[in-house]
């Protein structure tokens, strides 16, 4: 599944954390636009390293479908980050 909500959680001290939601539909509503230039930009690069455009878009489907539940902790000391998609 598409991720559709993005958790960032930063915690610089041990009893003070922030969390935020960021929906990810408004983000993707915002890029549909955009959408035809991506479509010639990887056009163009499968023609220019010889790759079957078809297969290259239904990977490019593959690797956004697979996202949901990516998740990136960073740790620095005592500063936290936890990135997560949902």
């Amino acid at each position: 599944m598409i991720p559709q909500l993005a958790t960032i959680r930063y915690q610089s001290k041990p009893d003070k954390h922030h969390r935020f939601w960021i929906p990810l539909l408004p983000l993707y509503l915002l890029l549909t636009p955009l959408l035809p230039l991506i479509i010639v930009a990887l056009v163009i690069a499968c023609a220019r390293y010889r790759v079957n455009p078809l297969r290259a878009l239904i990977a490019l489907t593959r690797l956004l479908a697979a996202l949901g539940g990516f998740q990136v902790d960073i740790n620095e000391g005592t500063t936290t980050v936890l990135i997560k998609l949902t």
